[in-house]
């Protein structure tokens, strides 16, 4: 690859907001990579600091979903003993079991509910995986 700026110098990488291939003389190294010197300095830096702060919060977000799998593990919990609560409750009756109908939604809830807790944290990478192999 060639230097942008110097046509025939042999370029010794690319600048990390342009993407332009840079030699020695037309590169400014800093901490995260290199940028066109006096050109792109300001936005390598941002750059930088932007994937610094997101590799700072992504242990945040991974607790955040931890979090979310057990809220929504409580709900499947929840729902599917009112469901079987209120169908077993309206078998008992021996007038009004059309009330166990009742508890179908509850049921529902919770079968789709623990599907969400189920994929809740999971990369799109490992649900395609799955797909691909059930177990």
């Amino acid at each position: 690859m060639e230097c942008f700026y110097h046509e025939g110098a042999t370029a010794v990488g690319s600048c990390r907001s342009c993407l332009k291939g840079l030699c020695r003389s037309c590169a400014t190294e800093l901490e995260g990579g290199l940028a066109c010197a006096g050109r792109c300095e300001t936005m390598v830096r941002s750059v930088v600091a932007a994937i610094q702060q997101s590799a700072r919060y992504q242990g945040v977000s991974a607790g955040l979903l931890r979090s979310a799998r057990g809220l929504w593990l409580g709900l499947t919990a929840v729902a599917a003993l009112v469901g079987l609560f209120v169908v077993a409750w309206g078998l008992s009756l021996p007038i009004y079991r059309e009330i166990a109908l009742l508890g179908l939604p509850f049921l529902a809830l919770a079968f789709l509910s623990a599907r969400l807790a189920r994929s809740v944290g999971r990369s799109p990478a490992q649900e395609s995986t799955e797909r691909a192999n059930p177990a």
